[in-house]
């Protein structure tokens, strides 16, 4: 039925509050199930990931990715007239893509089902929300047996820092008209990494700070010190170990951070990208009593569930594991629980991959040679690595390296993890993932014949702690 208006008042099987990845998912199998089914959304249809999150970003990569080979294709013979970025008209090109997803989006629920409605919601009781239009008008009110809170995330800002007014948050980065000459990031996590990769890219000089010794912490520490030294290789200052204590406005586009252990750096602008927090603003939770986690996450059990009764949280609003696949994941789920006869429905978290768009790519599946040390012993995991030079840039000066490792537990060498940093790796770990999920074994990756020459190759012929200089053809002996 598309767009309805909000002066009809209708009970449904299933209200969605939050139109982003995990609502939608849940909402359209819920439709597609035969369910009446309501999708509240505020703002833009899509969430995070459509509006300022994984698709804008991207394309900016795409676009950065484009900008890096043609670097390499001057030392390849390849020559170019002009090389220029002109940023407003990429990211007039950027949002109009992202206009034409959100009409997708909104007809897609048309086709399931779904009943899109705009306005702002909020709890009466567990199963009543009073909805008012986007101008704060028109209060209705909409009953369902089950509620689904999907409302997303926000980017953290800690308000005690002073001077946190003067930087703006990772979502403020997509609505920039025009790109600084260099940018400091208070943050070295996903969103840190993935734009000051991008931005170097572009030419911008930026700057990490973290508080943790190695960027992206949750990923592998010889995958992340890897990624380091190649981002410092490409001009990235990185600032580990250090808190940022202060921002101060020197003049117009001239800004001074001080830390607790570092000198100050004074930059153009000042992006903070901490990471991001469950967003349920306005929802009146309290009303019906909604038990949340020490993070400030809506606490649910293994099936989503909330400790009331008929409502329900997935998505970044559980804070399980901040990642479009798993809210999406989770809504399905959720709804073939509810309505499609599988009682058991859930999604393990066990061996979800992952992907950091840098410069190169960093990609993982499974647990870390850290983590398998820590459960399982020293003496019970064996680690094989692959260190080499892609045969992208055998002709070329500059070479990026490409770090592979395979983490197993004896004595049958399950694999417990994959994982890597290197071009293409982000396309190579989704395929790897399927396997590590069923259980393979060393054994069967020797077993599997190689696609040569191809970087995911390495993966099915690595021997343990073997270093190539180069990839190099196979040698007929």
């Amino acid at each position: 039925m598309g767009i309805i208006e909000m002066e009809k008042a209708l009970t449904y099987d299933l209200i969605c509050i939050g139109g982003g990845s995990g609502g939608l998912a849940c909402a359209r199998k819920a439709a597609t199930l035969g369910k009446k089914v309501a999708l509240i959304e505020q703002s833009r249809i899509g969430g995070t990931c459509i509006n300022q999150g994984c698709v804008p970003k991207k394309l900016l990569y795409t676009a950065s990715m484009v900008w890096e080979d043609m670097e390499f294709g001057k030392e390849m013979g390849i020559t170019f007239e002009k090389k220029e970025l002109h940023w407003k008209e990429l990211k007039e090109k950027r949002d109009a893509y992202l206009k034409k997803l959100h009409a997708i989006y909104t007809n897609n629920c048309k086709k399931d089902g779904v009943e899109y409605i705009e306005g702002k919601a909020k709890f009466v009781t567990a199963h009543e929300l009073e909805v008012v239009d986007l101008e704060g008008k028109n209060p209705r009110k909409f009953t369902a047996p089950h509620i689904v809170i999907s409302t997303g995330s926000k980017s953290i800002m800690p308000g005690r820092l002073p001077g946190i007014g003067f930087t703006f948050g990772s979502d403020g980065f997509f609505t920039l008209e025009e790109l600084p000459k260099n940018l400091f990031i208070i943050g070295g996590g996903y969103i840190g990494v993935e734009i000051s990769c991008l931005l170097n890219c572009f030419g911008v000089k930026t700057t990490i700070c973290m508080l943790e010794p190695s960027i992206v912490w949750p990923f592998d520490r010889e995958i992340t010190k890897m990624q380091m030294e190649i981002m410092t290789k490409a001009g990235i200052e990185i600032i580990a170990e250090s808190r940022v204590m202060g921002v101060e406005k020197l003049g117009d586009k001239h800004y001074k951070v001080n830390f607790d252990k570092h000198a100050s750096v004074e930059s153009e602008m000042v992006m903070c990208a901490m990471g991001r927090m469950p967003n349920f603003d306005g929802l009146d939770i309290e009303k019906i009593g909604l038990k949340l986690t020490p993070m400030r996450a809506i606490e649910t059990d293994e099936f989503d569930n909330t400790n009331v009764p008929g409502v329900y949280a997935v998505g970044d609003v559980n804070a399980k594991l901040m990642l479009t696949p798993v809210a999406v994941a989770e809504g399905r789920k959720l709804a073939l629980r509810l309505f499609g006869g599988q009682k058991d429905a859930k999604l393990a978290y066990d061996c979800i991959p992952s992907v950091v768009f840098s410069h190169p790519p960093m990609g993982k599946c499974g647990i870390t040679e850290e983590e398998a040390v820590t459960k399982y012993g020293a003496d019970k995991i064996k680690v094989y690595r692959s260190r080499f030079n892609n045969l992208s840039y055998a002709l070329v000066e500059n070479k990026i390296p490409t770090l592979m490792k395979i983490v197993c537990l004896l004595p049958e060498e399950k694999v417990l993890g994959i994982h890597g940093v290197g071009k293409g790796i982000d396309e190579i770990i989704q395929g790897f993932s399927v396997a590590v999920r069923l259980g393979v074994t060393k054994k069967d990756l020797d077993e599997t014949v190689a696609i040569h020459p191809t970087a995911s190759e390495e993966f099915v012929t690595m021997t343990q702690n073997l270093i190539f200089l180069t990839l190099l053809p196979y040698q007929i002996v």
